[in-house]
């Protein structure tokens, strides 16, 4: 039980400081900088969990045994880079951030479709509905984050893309795209879960591996990562220091080590959490962080929420609790019925 709650504790306070961190690096005009801030992050958890997987009374140093067969890593790598890729090329075919989000959301549903398939895994009725109320909610506070619903929108929207609109046949590759992008990491959810099922519960092993392998990954974007560091260089926003003296300090520079920092605490807890927990738990906690995340942006940065937006909040929530609910029932009748046996 400490051990799940120092997960969540991880997950929700390393992802959430994540964001806005994040954040923070948007405003040096840094969007274009996300090749350059994933290679960072993969760099760092390679880096500090290196030590822990090395044999130092061997004459040369070597790896140490592996207690999960090397295939599955490439396995979970493959799907990882397709995932991150594929996700982070969809801006280019014109999908707007809502489209994205949405479309993100329904990782939830695909996940359990995966686990249903993979592993055999089943779900009561509580915990299908407490996953529509989930994938309803994130939807509404995705497309309505910033005015709310009204019916006449809804009808100018029909309109819009009536018969007389062409085809954007760069819009819906870039669907195929997204598609193809949530169904990997909802895959890679449930590739983990069977893994953990199967090997053990090595998620320290897992961290590792999975970034350790990814690094040569990033050489086939090289000339990408260099022009990403060079913007972030001529980036001219500092922080003033005023110990002892005024000290002026990079801004994107400071905010991307805190990035980096805050990202392995988050990439610690999920693997914890996914090690003690199912693939759809997983999903959910993580759809939860999420929205956590966009409160603490509309409270931080000044970004808007309409009371639509809120509405959704509030409903992903409420699938929360629900789900919650349902998983712990199933539980508490199990306990019961080994009680009555004894």
């Amino acid at each position: 039980m400490q051990s799940l709650l120092k997960a969540f504790s991880l997950v929700f306070g390393g992802c959430c400081s994540n964001v806005i961190t994040f954040e923070e690096l948007m405003g040096d005009r840094t969007s274009g900088a996300n090749n350059l801030i994933t290679f960072c992050q993969f760099l760092f958890v390679t880096c500090q969990s290196l030590p822990s997987f090395i044999d130092v009374h061997r004459p040369f140093p070597y790896l140490k045994p592996l207690k999960t067969p090397f295939h599955v890593y490439i396995i979970s790598v493959v799907l990882f880079y397709i995932s991150s890729t594929t996700n982070n090329s969809v801006f280019k075919y014109n999908i707007s951030i809502p489209i994205h989000i949405v479309f993100r959301c329904f990782g939830t549903v695909i996940t359990m479709f995966t686990s249903w398939l993979l592993n055999g895994r089943k779900y009561t009725r509580t915990q299908v509905a407490s996953t529509i109320f989930l994938t309803v909610g994130a939807i509404i506070a995705s497309l309505y984050k910033d005015s709310d619903f009204q019916y006449q929108d809804f009808k100018l929207q029909g309109l819009k893309y009536g018969k007389d609109q062409p085809i954007d046949s760069t819009f819906i590759f870039g669907l195929y795209i997204l598609m193809l992008s949530s169904f990997t990491s909802s895959l890679l959810s449930a590739y983990n879960e069977r893994t953990y099922q199967k090997y053990g519960k090595h998620w320290k092993e897992n961290v590792f591996y999975s970034h350790f392998l990814s690094m040569p990954l990033f050489l086939l974007n090289g000339k990408q990562l260099i022009y990403e560091y060079r913007t972030m260089r001529n980036s001219k926003r500092v922080i003033c220091l005023n110990v002892g003296r005024t000290t002026k300090i990079p801004h994107a520079e400071t905010f991307l080590f805190f990035n980096v920092l805050t990202q392995f605490f988050c990439v610690k807890g999920v693997n914890m959490l996914a090690s003690q927990t199912n693939a759809l738990t997983l999903s959910i906690t993580l759809l939860v962080r999420k929205f956590l995340s966009l409160l603490l942006s509309v409270y931080l940065f000044g970004n808007s929420l309409s009371y639509t937006g809120y509405f959704g909040v509030c409903l992903v929530f409420f699938g929360a609790f629900i789900y919650s609910l349902g998983s712990i029932r199933p539980r508490l009748e199990s306990k019961e019925a080994l009680g009555k046996d004894q």
